[in-house]
């Protein structure tokens, strides 16, 4: 009897996990994310810190969030579309939360990939940079084999585009308008 009540309730942990899953989709809010462990890296009077993070901060402007594994590989995936935006807009248009899956980095390496993310940190301040430690994001957004997703909310917190592949030049020309289109309105 006590292992079938064990059974029964690793099946509702399991199928009840399964629900909760839920790949980012358009039109939608950005499917609930909290990180406690680890979580946002602050950076303040030279000292860092970290609070838990939650997806449901909205930063009341048009919002990149990009997810990735904590590897060199993975962190160059979106950058060309992120520097795109610098380029185009300046810092303050818009706001970027990077979300570095630490479950996915290779072993060993989760303390190069610390001290990586707080240089990043030191060069833009205003930056969200959240580490999961946990791999949760990947598992909550399905991100796949890959781990990586990149969504545009627009300043309600509305997924208005989302990706887990490298962008070609076009999806980014497509969502570099999207991006003005909503700076704009």
């Amino acid at each position: 009897m006590m292992i079938k009540k064990a059974f029964l309730s690793a099946v509702l942990l399991l199928s009840s996990s399964a629900v909760v899953a839920q790949l980012p989709t358009l039109e939608s809010p950005l499917p609930a994310l909290e990180i406690a462990d680890l979580g946002e890296l602050k950076y303040e009077d030279n000292e860092f810190s970290y609070t838990p993070w939650n997806s449901g901060n909205n930063p009341g402007k048009v919002h990149i969030v990009q997810y990735f594994a904590g590897t060199k590989a993975d962190s160059e995936r979106f950058k060309p579309f992120v520097d795109l935006l610098e380029e185009t807009f300046g810092l303050g248009n818009y706001h970027v939360t990077t979300i570095i899956n630490l479950d996915a980095a290779l072993w060993g390496t989760t303390g190069f990939v610390v001290s990586e993310v707080k240089d990043s940190k030191r060069e833009y301040p205003l930056s969200t940079i959240v580490l999961d430690e946990e791999g949760a994001g990947a598992q909550l957004w399905e991100l796949g084999e890959e781990g990586a997703g990149l969504a545009i909310l627009d300043e309600q917190g509305i997924v208005r585009y989302f990706t887990r592949y490298p962008m070609s030049p076009d999806e980014m020309d497509k969502s570099l308008d999207l991006v003005r289109s909503s700076i704009d309105s």
